[in-house]
């Protein structure tokens, strides 16, 4: 079963590149459909990690990059409807691809089963809460770099209103962000008999939080505006520093959150 998901891994980031291509192109009507069969390939996977567990499979970083990946697509049609950001979908395309291409080449726990922590009603929805926020600041991020490339590098205006694209796009993960902390704190409580232990993961990700506030404050007074986009990349890296730092690096291990690693 192992060797079907690592030939699924290749065929899916596979497909994620031709949509990526097919999408930057402007070959939109194949770029969009060909996006849809990765993600259902995408689901596929995620299903199989599902059935081998016996349970949400959403307790190492193997299983949580692949439903990271598995977001981009619905909420690329989400924002398409509701905002009418097609713009964005071969932002989407491309992130969906480094998720999938790290599991590809990383260990894979395929046969995980959650332990004693991690049996509480808060797993599920905290889990799937920072995913969904991670995957939209992902976006909101590739935005402003591109905003940033195209006016300092090549010295164009943002005519396409990038910037305003990624502050639509960052207001849309911070609720779920927030709740992300706030039912990690309420698990805490369960697991551990306490809201806050400022250990590693938790620090990091109240750091991040933060930083997203100081985004959102910088961007609604005008005399802060210039420093909004700095703001934002600094509040992205931080979250990397959550997301993937604290995970990897044994000076900033988080020992509450070692079955995250």
């Amino acid at each position: 079963m192992e060797a079907v998901i690592k030939i699924l891994l290749g065929v899916c980031a596979g497909i994620y590149v031709l949509a990526f291509l097919c999408l930057l192109f402007r070959r939109r009507r194949i770029g969009v459909p060909v996006f849809g069969a990765g993600w259902l390939t995408n689901v596929v996977i995620f299903g199989l990690n599902w059935y081998i567990c016996g349970e949400p499979p959403f307790g190492n970083m193997y299983h949580v990059l692949i439903f990271l990946a598995a977001t981009f697509f619905p909420i690329y049609l989400l924002l398409a409807y509701r905002d009418k950001l097609t713009m964005l979908v071969h932002y989407f395309a491309f992130a969906a691809f480094i998720p999938v291409t790290g599991a590809f080449f990383m260990s894979r726990d395929v046969f995980w089963k959650r332990m004693p922590a991690l049996q509480s009603p808060w797993f599920v929805p905290h889990v799937f809460a920072y995913m969904v926020s991670y995957a939209l600041a992902a976006i909101a991020f590739s935005l402003i770099i591109v905003k940033l490339f195209r006016q300092y590098i090549l010295k164009k205006a943002d005519v396409d209103g990038r910037g305003e694209a990624s502050f639509q796009v960052a207001r849309l993960a911070f609720p779920f962000m927030t709740f992300g902390l706030l039912s990690g704190a309420l698990w805490a409580e369960e697991a551990w008999g306490r809201y806050w232990s400022w250990d590693a993961k938790e620090t990091w990700a109240l750091i991040t939080w933060t930083m997203y506030v100081v985004y959102f404050h910088c961007r609604a007074q005008a005399d802060l505006r210039k420093y909004q986009d700095s703001a934002q990349v600094l509040a992205f890296l931080a979250l990397l520093s959550t997301f993937i730092l604290v995970n990897i690096l044994p000076k900033l291990g988080s020992a509450l959150h070692s079955y995250a690693s």
